[in-house]
């Protein structure tokens, strides 16, 4: 609970800090910036009163009853995760960055499902972070103009 709040505090830092520093910037160069800021400082808004609720209350006390029972957290997911990490960098330029992107998701979402997790769900997912990743690149590349890796595939 108390890790939500001090993380909720950091990251409404960071925002603060991050809204400060696009003011340096010229006009159309600070948007992006700004709008980045704002959803940080919002969801970290989100994330204290989220810490604040019964719900987050609850997942404590369960997390502490695990830890207490000896269970331990994943640490194969979480290295795992790293490898895609660095894999993604190494392949960007080999094979642009939506290629890139899409096959790093869909490894994250399947490295760091659940144990009960159904398939319908994972495939779900990686449904939706396809889309995100194309709507992604097709903002920066005609809404901003901002060129992205193209490797061999699109």
């Amino acid at each position: 609970m108390r890790r939500d709040r001090v993380a909720a505090a950091i990251l409404f830092c960071a925002g603060l800090f991050g809204w400060a520093e696009a003011q340096r910037y010229g006009t159309l160069s600070r948007l992006f910036p700004q709008v980045v800021a704002v959803a940080l400082m919002l969801l970290s808004l989100i994330l204290l009163l989220q810490s604040l609720t019964a719900g987050a209350r609850r997942a404590a006390v369960a997390y502490r009853a695990q830890r207490a029972a000896g269970e331990r957290p994943d640490a194969r997911g979480v290295i795992l995760a790293l490898l895609v990490i660095v894999a993604w960098t190494l392949l960007l330029e080999l094979l642009g960055f939506w290629t890139t992107s899409v096959l790093a998701f869909a490894l994250l979402v399947y490295v760091l499902r659940a144990p009960d997790q159904r398939a319908a769900t994972v495939w779900k997912t990686i449904f939706a972070g396809v889309l995100l990743v194309t709507l992604f690149v097709l903002l920066f590349r005609i809404t901003l103009r901002v060129p992205l890796p193209e490797g061999l595939f699109w």
